[in-house]
């Protein structure tokens, strides 16, 4: 008795297609633009772009303080004056040069006796 083939050649040309056809849509479906691949990494870029919004919006919350603070505080606006180097009427502005040697200075004993 002769052993018979389940699938005849003939038969498995369309197996082989369907299968090759199923391969490539899954591929396509995983990494075309809008695909599986496409589709997370939108959803990665959305949640960057969801946090970049929210440091965004409480950065402008405290600049909006900051502004209302300036319209209306004086001694905000002075500090914001003394921070960009203006000085008041009357004042005097002496500046110190920074020493050329600024090695460690020896420091004068208490108890040392200069004749």
């Amino acid at each position: 008795m002769v052993a018979k083939e389940t699938y005849p050649r003939r038969h498995r040309l369309p197996l082989l297609i369907g299968v090759a056809l199923v391969a490539v849509a899954v591929l396509i479906s995983l990494f075309r633009d809008m695909g599986v691949v496409g589709t997370w990494k939108l959803r990665n870029t959305e949640r960057q772009l969801r946090a970049e919004v929210e440091k965004l919006r409480q950065e402008n919350a405290l600049l909006k303080r900051k502004v209302e603070d300036l319209r209306s505080n004086p001694a905000a606006i002075e500090e914001e004056a003394r921070r960009i180097g203006l000085i008041k009427d009357k004042e005097k502005v002496i500046v110190v040069p920074p020493q050329r040697n600024a090695g460690p200075q020896p420091s004068a004993k208490p108890d040392a006796h200069h004749p």
